[in-house]
């Protein structure tokens, strides 16, 4: 079940960013302040993040982003994608 674009909740995004970095990552947490590549991640990891974004919500990670940022700042640039807030 996808939410439509705008009406998805900032907190959903982040739930989700770090869901999906904990299994990618094979990690039992993901905390918002991590970052992806300090913790294994790569760029196979990262179009799979942002595919399984697009799949859902419609719109993908900045990858740019998801590789200098932590998670919290990965999950509020999709939310702005998203809700153009």
């Amino acid at each position: 079940m996808s939410a439509t674009p705008n009406t998805v909740p900032a907190e959903e995004i982040q739930r989700l960013t770090l869901r999906w970095a904990a299994e990618l990552l094979e990690e039992p947490e993901v905390l918002p302040e991590d970052n992806f590549l300090e913790l294994g991640g790569h760029s196979m990891l990262a179009l799979q993040m942002a595919e399984r974004a697009k799949k859902r919500f419609g719109a993908e990670y900045d990858l740019m982003i998801l590789f200098e940022k932590d998670f919290a700042a990965a999950a509020a640039e999709l939310a702005h994608r998203i809700t153009g807030d």
